[in-house]
């Protein structure tokens, strides 16, 4: 109708010697389109001794259904800033990585073979160098899948190199580790070929296109 309503009330209290960020949910909106507006009622401070300059800093519309998001990780955070002296908090991630294909007799988790491999692959997490190249060279979505088949790439000879990847090595404490793994992410598109490189770099071998 025209006239402004007052759906929340909002008190702020405390000290902080820095910016002091809070989030505020409005429920019951009604049918849009409709407008929202803040209005501060507490008078600009005179003194150097209180600030209270207030901003309206974004808003963010929250919409209450099941929502698909295809390839892609989603974290969602809700915590109190107060333990956090009203700052923006920084969230760090360890990711783990993909479920990629590895072979059929592999243990990934021991890092073990048995048996005689069938050529036949099962999905699992792996760091192999070699199984990491595998999905990057066969996957069709961020990979080269599109334009290569599994019979282009010789498994047999990655195989091998998965193996020796996985063979025990001294890691200078006392223990023993994986002579190879690989940890990264790709943030950026970049040349097929570039990548490629980089990937085999990390077993110490080279790409090389026959055919």
């Amino acid at each position: 109708n025209g006239n402004w309503v007052t759906e929340k009330d909002v008190t702020i209290n405390g000290k902080t010697t820095s910016q002091y960020l809070a989030s505020v949910i409005l429920e019951n909106l009604p049918e849009r389109p409709f407008n929202i507006r803040m209005v501060r009622e507490t008078a600009d401070s005179t003194t150097d001794q209180l600030q209270n300059r207030t901003l309206w800093s974004s808003y963010t519309e929250i919409i209450d259904v099941k929502q698909c998001y295809p390839n892609t990780a989603i974290v969602g955070l809700q915590v109190d800033a107060e333990q956090f002296g009203g700052q923006q908090m920084t969230v760090n991630y360890h990711i783990r990585g993909r479920i990629i294909q590895v072979p059929s007799n592999y243990d990934p988790e021991k890092r073990t073979y048995s048996g005689i491999w069938d050529g036949s692959l099962k999905p699992a997490y792996s760091n192999n160098p070699a199984w990491c190249l595998w999905d990057m060279l066969t996957h069709p979505r961020y990979g080269m899948g599109k334009r290569l088949g599994a019979a282009d790439v010789d498994k047999w000879a990655l195989y091998a190199i998965g193996q020796y990847c996985d063979q025990r090595v001294p890691d200078g404490f006392g223990g023993t580790e994986p002579r190879m793994t690989f940890n990264a992410y790709l943030s950026q598109q970049r040349k097929a070929w570039d990548v490629l490189s980089d990937f085999c770099s990390a077993m110490r071998c080279m790409p090389v296109w026959n055919g």
